[in-house]
């Protein structure tokens, strides 16, 4: 006679449409949340009998999609701008006005609730409330686990709580075990910043203060740099991966000029300017500005802090003032009526003068535009027009510390560097970079002590800035240093505030950075290291205030990263 097996308990069934035999039927948040929590997606419900349709008349259901709810169905902001942004012919791509996105503020951890409605706040509501925890009761005798709750406590009637009071209990036992980081109750939140930093212009125009003086000098060979969270985390530029017949990726980023004020702005491919109040923890997500009509190269803050210049591949721009949150377009006749053959096509290649009066833009055939800040670049006009009859193309830009001289890189092979007075409008001095091969970027320090020219070999020749001045008509300086660590294209190229670091990379190949120690001459040892996640780096720089080095890629990330030696 077969042995009998015992019968297990039974367990109630599921079916994939999510009816149980019993006839329970998941609702749409309870099978949102398990989606949520274990990565599964919602079961398929089964489709409707479709319904006698008259003649002429229509069926949502024949699309097998009139089930689904309307958020079902679309998804707003898809984080990249379509190829066309013409409505029927009614607006061309040209005229579409910018757009403010906000993102929505949320409570990473909750736990600031109480410390906010204390201090006056309003109390935000948690995200998901689980209605299975008001009923949750738990005795503080009887479970020995739970006594120490208890100690110190106001007595309940039986030592009975419910499931909210043993939450914040259990909370504050974590919190005199683990006390909280003096960060968290410093940090500013999304809410306050965006009010404080955008509307006011105060904090804009604070000029910056440092302790570079005090500060001792910054060792070589090994760089004390600990990785923070992404700068754009809240709100990521759409990476080339997500991306369908666009540009995409981080393609330029720029710092306010005080180092009082830590805003960081991020163009990328996806037409869209982002702003952040990096703080090294939250890094909250201020405003974003879509820009429909213009393909993003380049943003640029004016040396006042007060405004930003958004520019592509166009013969026009767009600023953004910071105080009054609006967007503007230059003037069309910003070039004249009807442009000659060697005014720009794209405005990417740019510099400001050191006070904002003056801005310089690269044209063709080698000529150069300078263009008179006026209005917050509103009512800009084109003042003067260098041109040398040279030939070749505007490489880069540089402004020399007091605003008088311009140094424009460029010529046939990229190599050639023009010194001009720009008030006398002629040429004082040139010299050439013999070992550029092809020079993509030019940067300057902050004290103008140094100069780098990247060049399309990877080389970085790096010249004392004494070494390219003089009385004579042609120089010819010796690079200080030539540093060959990268060998493809130069790409991104910038100098510390203080004027002891200098960080070069490339896009052309992944994980293409490195970091020099510019009193020595030499390049980190320690970082990057093979492990650290760079990408393909499209902008490399450091914050005004000389903490961060911030890095993006295409990938549409902002990495971020404290340097030890300078933070506060």
């Amino acid at each position: 006679m077969p042995k009998k097996h015992a019968q297990a308990p039974a367990k109630r069934r599921i079916d994939d449409d999510g009816v149980g035999t019993s006839g329970w039927v998941k609702d749409d948040e309870e099978e949102d949340l398990e989606a949520k929590l274990f990565g599964a997606a919602r079961p398929k419900k089964a489709k409707k009998a479709k319904a006698p349709v008259a003649e002429g008349g229509e069926d949502e259901g024949e699309t097998g999609l009139g089930w689904m709810q309307d958020d079902e169905l679309f998804t707003v902001d898809a984080g990249l701008a379509p190829a066309d942004m013409s409505d029927a012919g009614e607006v061309s791509e040209d005229d579409a006005e910018p757009v403010f996105e906000f993102v929505a503020e949320d409570d990473d951890d909750g736990e600031d609730d109480e410390d906010e409605q204390a201090a006056g706040g309003a109390r935000q509501e948690s995200l998901w409330h689980d209605p299975a925890d008001d009923a949750v009761t738990a005795s503080l005798v009887e479970d020995k686990r739970l006594r120490k709750l208890a100690r110190g406590k106001d007595k309940v009637d039986g030592e009975v709580v419910g499931g909210r009071e043993l939450q914040r209990r259990l909370r504050e036992q974590y919190e005199r075990v683990h006390p909280r980081p003096a960060w968290v109750d410093q940090r500013v939140r999304a809410a306050s910043s965006l009010s404080a930093l955008l509307s006011s212009t105060a904090s804009f125009l604070a000029p910056s203060t440092g302790d570079g003086a005090a500060r001792p000098a910054l060792p070589a060979g090994t760089l004390d740099i600990q990785r923070m969270r992404n700068a754009n985390e809240h709100n990521p530029t759409t990476g080339k991966g997500a991306a369908k017949g666009v540009d995409a990726g981080v393609v330029s980023f720029d710092w306010h000029p005080s180092a009082r004020v830590s805003v960081l702005a991020v163009a990328g491919g996806d037409r869209r300017v982002r702003f952040f109040n990096v703080d090294g923890h939250t890094n909250a997500a201020l405003v974003t500005l879509h820009i429909p009509s213009l393909p993003l190269s380049r943003t640029t803050f004016h040396p006042s802090g007060s405004s930003v210049l958004i520019t592509g591949p166009r013969p026009y721009y767009y600023t953004y003032d910071l105080a009054a949150q609006r967007c503007v377009r230059s003037p069309r006749t910003l070039f004249g009526s009807v442009p000659s053959p060697s005014s720009p096509q794209t405005l990417a290649r740019h510099a400001f003068s050191p006070d904002g009066a003056l801005l310089a833009v690269a044209g063709r055939r080698g000529a150069v535009s300078i263009v008179e800040w006026l209005g917050g670049g509103a009512a800009g006009a084109v003042v003067a027009e260098l041109k040398s009859g040279r030939g070749g193309a505007v490489a880069d830009l540089a402004w020399s510390a007091d605003g008088r001289e311009l140094t424009v890189l460029g010529g046939r092979d990229g190599a050639e560097a023009e010194v001009w007075d720009v008030p006398a409008r002629r040429v004082v001095r040139k010299w050439a970079d013999p070992g550029a091969f092809g020079g993509l970027i030019m940067r300057a320090s902050a004290a103008g002590e140094h100069v780098a020219v990247g060049s399309s070999t990877g080389i970085v020749n790096l010249y004392a800035a004494s070494s390219l001045t003089g009385n004579a008509l042609d120089l010819k300086p010796t690079p200080a240093k030539s540093l060959e660590h990268l060998t493809t294209p130069i790409s991104a190229l910038a100098f510390h505030p203080a004027g002891q670091m200098l960080v070069s990379a490339s896009s052309a190949k992944r994980d293409a950075l490195r970091v020099y120690h510019l009193p020595s001459a030499t390049a980190f040892a320690n970082w990057p290291t093979p492990s650290t996640p760079l990408g393909r780096v499209t902008a490399a720089g450091f914050s005004s205030s000389g903490e961060y080095l911030t890095v993006g890629n295409t990938k549409g990330a902002v990495l971020l990263w404290s340097l030890k030696h300078y933070a506060a």
